[in-house]
């Protein structure tokens, strides 16, 4: 298969994972948001399905960098580059998440000040890296040659909107909870991505040998 299928295929694989993630994060794990007591009991208990989860992130994280980092490098595209850089960071945050939630949940009774630090440094980067992602999206969208003129600009309005929502979170202008609101924004935009990818691909097939290269 050719490079280029290939990093599409793969940021479409990304955002498909992404999507199916969240939504049994969602609907199955059905996490707790009234105080850090109860975060800390349900994180525990159900500590095997949310590692699942977050590990299956980082390996969606994992495609979306090796697909974007391929068309920064033959677009010579800082938009590409933006979304790359932003995935670099997230995978911090699924490092943090991974390897300091367990512990800091645990000693929650004796501790109660190490799972408010872990987590709030998780929201930090969520909103730092979600917003150079998307702002880096915006220009994608509309840049793109290959999507018809209504998904371009759907997908930048709300790549713009939620890039905003992302910012605010990381000024603490509102919290975690309220650019939670919008997710089912982020799962369209997912989906949205995925179809990106493939458009991507199926223009590959049209360009000549001679543009291919």
């Amino acid at each position: 298969m050719n490079k280029n299928k290939a990093a599409a295929y793969l940021w479409s694989t990304g955002f498909v994972l992404f999507f199916v993630t969240i939504v049994l994060y969602v609907f199955i794990h059905q996490p707790a948001v009234e105080s850090d007591a109860e975060r800390t009991a349900q994180l525990i208990e159900s500590w095997a399905f949310a590692s699942a989860i977050w590990r299956l992130e980082t390996l969606a994280v994992v495609m979306v960098i090796i697909s974007s980092w391929y068309f920064a490098a033959i677009e010579k595209s800082m938009s590409w580059f933006l979304v790359t850089l932003a995935h670099i960071v997230m995978i911090v945050m699924y490092a943090n998440m991974l390897g300091a939630y367990p512990a800091a949940a645990e000693s929650f009774t004796w501790a109660p000040y190490l799972y408010p630090m872990v987590y709030d440094t998780s929201v930090w980067i969520f909103g730092f890296s979600n917003f150079l992602f998307l702002a880096g999206l915006v220009f994608i969208y509309i840049s793109s040659e290959v999507l018809s003129k209504w998904i371009k600009w759907t997908g930048a309005l709300i790549s713009a909107l939620l890039a905003m929502g992302s910012l605010a979170l990381f000024f603490e202008w509102l919290t975690f909870g309220h650019l939670m609101m919008g997710g089912p924004l982020f799962l369209v935009l997912f989906l949205l991505n995925a179809y990106l990818g493939l458009k991507l691909a199926k223009h590959h097939d049209s360009l000549t040998p001679h543009e291919r290269h």
